[in-house]
């Protein structure tokens, strides 16, 4: 396999409600992002051309009308509840078809998040080898920890973990960008969730007066329906 650059969300800016993803110029990306959660891919350059291709496609389409994708004043790409099936190349060019930068995204299905949490003894997926043409292991690469959402007072902190496979003396890469349009059958093949109990002091100094919006209100009519609660500035990631 062709060598890749480890990059995750999860310690990147956030622009807005969105996280932001940023490449070197002119590089090849590859990363593990989870379907469902809003992102922003950076390109530097006024009036940019993006063009995307699936693993289930070669030839590359024009970015313009795709409904959750859009393109950004400052040139960067905004993808809204991106899907699995999204999943592939997006290539960043100014208008003489010049390469800007280049992302290689596996979009991992959020609604097959294995959640575990580690203080009631749950395990995590264990690593696993597949006979692809050769042993490959089947492993879960964990972000960093994130912050704890109390302080003061114990509370509890989450770390995401995505789906990679590795060849012996190749470095890894995001399970369906390796398997591309290979069919295997496992339920490894999965996104990872774990949480902890954290108890972290209070910075007073940091800490600011966080406004809080009211995008709708709705009455319910019975007892008995069902509301699903969204809250339009969070993000997994963080």
């Amino acid at each position: 396999m062709g060598a890749t650059l480890w990059l995750l969300g999860l310690s990147l800016p956030t622009l807005g409600a969105q996280i932001l993803i940023s490449c070197a110029y002119k590089t090849l990306c590859q990363l593990a992002l989870l379907s469902g959660n809003d992102v922003v891919l950076q390109c530097d350059h006024p009036n940019p051309l993006w063009y995307f291709s699936s693993l289930l496609e070669k030839e590359a389409i024009l970015l313009s009308f795709v409904p959750n994708v859009k393109k950004l004043p400052a040139g960067s790409l905004q993808l809204t509840n991106p899907q699995a099936s999204q999943t592939g190349l997006y290539s960043c060019q100014d208008r003489n078809n010049a390469l800007v930068v280049e992302y290689e995204i596996d979009f991992q299905d959020v609604s097959k998040l294995h959640v575990t949490h580690k203080d009631l003894g749950q395990e995590p997926l264990q690593n696993e080898t597949l006979d692809l043409d050769g042993r490959v292991r089947l492993f879960t690469h964990w972000a960093p920890w994130q912050d704890c959402n109390r302080c003061g007072e114990p509370g509890e902190h989450k770390r995401l973990g995505y789906c990679y496979l590795e060849e012996p003396q190749e470095k890894a890469v995001p399970c369906r960008l390796y398997l591309r349009t290979e069919k295997v059958q496992s339920r490894r093949l999965r996104p990872e969730l774990q949480v902890e109990a954290c108890l972290a002091p209070c910075d007073h100094i940091q800490e600011v007066c966080q406004p809080y919006f009211i995008f709708d209100v709705y009455q319910p009519s019975k007892l008995t329906d069902n509301i699903w609660l969204t809250c339009p500035l969070a993000s997994i990631y963080r």
